[in-house]
């Protein structure tokens, strides 16, 4: 026998297979994405919805592990609750079973021949992708090409395993599976887990299932061990992230071992007892679809009940309530790059993530003022510290958004996403600003330079100005208002004539010998940094305006200057 061949042409089939699901995956989330967050934030506290919405955008997206990074994401960013995880991931079991029935259709709908569906929807899809130039038709078309290519790799897997049917050693291991539950639950996890897609491997099986090979007890051990393989990618992918992604992820490893361990426990008795003889009898795809769908929703009703333990169980695990965890701002756990499969989630939670930014910084502002004005040297280690954290919490951002920015979007958040860029941009440029204040004093300690006994009144209005400028800039962010972006503009120009103003007076001060010119040009500085906190202030403002301000908007906005 070939075996090399037998190989070759099931990795080729299979390859195909994959592809296709992962291209209808990812088609059908670029269609429907954008409707997502809005479904998912009307859920409010109805478990029961969150299993309807689980199981609906599972069966639409075909893959329970973006479902759950979805939701993931959700809880992290504040819109969801935890408990809404349970009933979400629940319903997310059943929706992932659909890839099997339109594998398993072949035989119960005859007229639907897998290489004849195969061909002509992938040269369809084709044939859109290449001559249309609307986006919402190429989308379409990439999902008929993807179910396309599905059908095809389908179409080739069973011929492709076929020789393997000969094999006494092939079909003596499923009859292993069958008689001994642990041998067969391993196999399904271990498939399922080092492929990382439990429609794949549930395909794998349908495949061999089309041979006459796989006998009903193999069949069912299988099945419940690809069910907790599936959740392996999530709880690896959890892996240090927040407390809260962890805990979801083991909601999801809790819940199918907990189904597993029944319904195995249920199926050895049935198969010892009851009826021995059905259990070596071999399956076709359609039951296993069948088994599949069945032990999905049978878990669903007996488990549905005790959801609330089952998270109590997982926060456990994960050590939530334990003790009292203390996030740190700057570590920004709603930025997982996993999210990115989701665009207008992902931008969602990246423009909270930038404000989260903007406070951090003015902290820092406040800070390092103080720390100058003062003289205060023994702040200057936390300052740094924190530093040093909007610096990462900056890098973490723009590497975000520069995955973000190479994805498909469409028009306007293109448009917003370049703007977040801009932005972020302009807080690095703030927040290095906000270390001048400490080098200076730093430098001061260093000279040996006293300025302790400099009036610093203006310099405190130039400041009190910067910072009037920044909360205004923190509340345009939000509200987008006219008026006040208007206002912020006005008020940028003005500090930097108050520090043409205090730059005069300093020179004829430090002339008269009223004090050190090396003090005079310490303060020199301080006020030119405040004037180019002031500048990168103003164009926040422009990239906020460029993304959120419509044309009439823009013409109000020439109209509030015109009056100022």
């Amino acid at each position: 026998m070939d075996y090399i061949g037998i190989a070759l042409s099931f990795l080729g089939s299979f390859g195909l297979f994959i592809f296709g699901i992962s291209l209808l995956s990812s088609a059908l989330q670029k269609t429907a994405g954008s409707k997502m967050k809005h479904i998912l934030g009307s859920i409010s506290k109805n478990r029961i919805r969150g299993v309807l919405f689980g199981a609906g955008v599972t069966a639409l997206i075909q893959s329970s592990t973006a479902t759950t990074v979805m939701a993931v994401g959700f809880v992290n960013a504040g819109i969801i609750a935890l408990p809404q995880i349970v009933g979400i991931i629940m319903g997310a079991n059943v929706g992932t079973t659909v890839t099997g029935w339109l594998v398993s259709s072949v035989e119960w709908a005859k007229f639907l021949r897998p290489d004849a569906i195969g061909a002509v929807a992938a040269a369809a899809g084709a044939l859109m992708l290449l001559f249309s130039k609307k986006k919402k038709v190429k989308n379409i078309g990439e999902v008929i090409v993807g179910f396309g290519v599905l059908f095809l790799g389908l179409s080739q897997m069973p011929a492709a395993v076929k020789p393997l049917a000969e094999l006494d050693s092939v079909r003596q291991m499923f009859i292993t599976m069958g008689a001994n539950p642990v041998l067969g639950v391993l196999a399904g996890v271990l498939v399922t887990g080092v492929i990382q897609s439990s429609a794949a491997s549930i395909g794998i099986l349908q495949s061999m299932a089309f041979t006459g090979m796989v006998p009903w007890n193999a069949a069912i051990y299988i099945v419940l061990g690809q069910n907790i393989g599936t959740c392996l990618t999530a709880v690896l992918s959890s892996i240090g992230t927040s407390k809260n992604a962890q805990a979801t992820s083991y909601v999801h490893l809790v819940y199918n071992i907990i189904g597993a361990v029944i319904f195995c426990t249920g199926a050895v008795i049935f198969f010892a007892l009851a009826d021995p003889a059905a259990g070596t009898s071999m399956i076709n795809a359609t039951g296993i679809s069948m088994i599949h769908t069945g032990y999905n929703i049978a878990a669903l009703l007996l488990l549905f009940p005790f959801g609330k333990l089952i998270l109590a169980f997982a926060v456990k695990i994960t050590d939530i309530g334990s003790h009292r965890h203390v996030t740190d701002p700057a570590d920004l756990p709603e930025l997982d790059e996993s999210i990115l499969e989701t665009p207008s989630f992902a931008i969602e939670n990246c423009t909270k993530a930038v404000f989260k930014l903007m406070e951090l910084v003015r902290a820092n502002l406040v800070l390092g003022v103080d720390i100058f004005m003062n003289r205060d040297h023994k702040k200057l280690d936390g300052f740094w510290s924190h530093a040093n954290k909007i610096d990462k919490a900056n890098d973490k951002i723009s590497a975000f958004l520069t995955g973000l920015y190479h994805i498909e979007l469409n028009k306007d958040d293109t448009v917003l996403v370049s703007s977040l860029i801009h932005i972020i941009i302009s807080l690095k440029r703030i927040s290095n600003r906000t270390k001048g204040f400490a080098k200076l004093t730093e430098d001061a300690q260093d000279s040996d330079i006293d300025y302790s006994n400099i009036n610093t009144d203006k310099l405190k209005q130039i400041y009190e100005a910067t910072l009037l400028c920044y909360d205004r800039m923190l509340d345009v962010y939000n509200t987008h208002d006219i008026e006040t972006i208007s206002l912020v503009l006005h008020e940028a120009d003005i500090v930097n004539a108050m520090r043409e103003e205090f730059k005069s007076e300093h020179l004829a001060l430090s002339f008269s010998g009223a004090y050190s010119v090396e003090s005079g040009i310490i303060f020199a500085e301080a006020a030119r940094h405040m004037t180019r906190i002031a500048h990168n202030i103003k164009s926040v403002i422009e990239s906020i305006s460029s993304s959120y301000i419509s044309v009439d908007k823009a013409l109000e906005l020439d109209e509030c200057m015109k009056r100022r």
